[in-house]
């Protein structure tokens, strides 16, 4: 689920410290005394952090098994899409204790929140977050549209989670973000996938059993996937 705390200064900082990239032995780590293991941050799968915060403030330890299914996903989707890389954002700390701040359901290395995917207004794909956006990964929403099922309309959400502007200079990928989707489904390593139901039914996915909605109380979750591994 979406952050709370992850403020525009912290990631500017963080980004201007040394190290925020890790070097190459980054993701053949083996698991810490948590048993947790770090997503790679160094190029040598196809995913990537959307911001160098992640991996500087070492927020993006998982389960090595969950480590092992997205890095699988990572190459299948870039042998659909040559040159896609799958984007994170948080994960779980290094020391594996739950909550992990300021989530509620991260912690002991079996979440991870993924972007989806962009394009330009004429379809060119778009390599991480969309320009003009957050730089945290998170808050680039695709708006419901007219019929679609919308079970929290008229109520706040957290996070001040409003559609963004009609004239915004990006699109949801629809192609990449629903073959990610089921991509993740379709492991057994994967237990559940956090989507918003307009999503799931644009994309003919809704009696999928690993599909849920978290709710109204929770963020958004068509500007990312919330990925729970067994």
């Amino acid at each position: 689920m979406r952050p709370l705390g992850i403020s525009l200064v912290a990631l500017v900082a963080a980004a201007c410290q040394p190290g925020a990239m890790p070097g190459a032995a980054d993701g053949e780590q083996g698991p810490d005394a948590a048993g947790l293991v770090r997503l790679p941050c160094d190029g040598s799968e196809p995913l990537r952090p959307a911001h160098p915060f992640y991996c500087s403030r070492d927020r993006i330890y998982v389960r090595p098994e969950a480590r092992d299914a997205l890095v699988d996903a990572a190459r299948e989707l870039a042998r659909r899409y040559p040159g896609t890389v799958i984007t994170f954002m948080d994960a779980s700390g290094a020391d594996g204790r739950v909550p992990f701040e300021p989530h509620l359901s991260h912690g002991d290395g079996r979440q991870v929140d993924l972007s989806l995917f962009y394009t330009s207004l004429d379809g060119t794909r778009i390599d991480g977050s969309p320009p003009g956006s957050r730089p945290n990964g998170y808050g680039n929403y695709e708006p419901p549209r007219p019929g679609d099922p919308q079970p929290c309309r008229g109520i706040d959400r957290p996070n001040d989670d409003r559609d963004p502007p009609a004239d915004r200079a990006w699109r949801l990928d629809e192609a990449r973000s629903r073959a990610l989707t089921e991509i993740l489904a379709g492991d057994r390593r994967v237990r559940r996938i956090l989507i918003e139901p307009h999503l799931e039914r644009r994309w003919n996915l809704e009696d999928h059993p690993k599909l849920r909605f978290a709710g109204c109380q929770a963020a958004r979750h068509d500007d990312h996937l919330h990925v729970d591994f067994d």
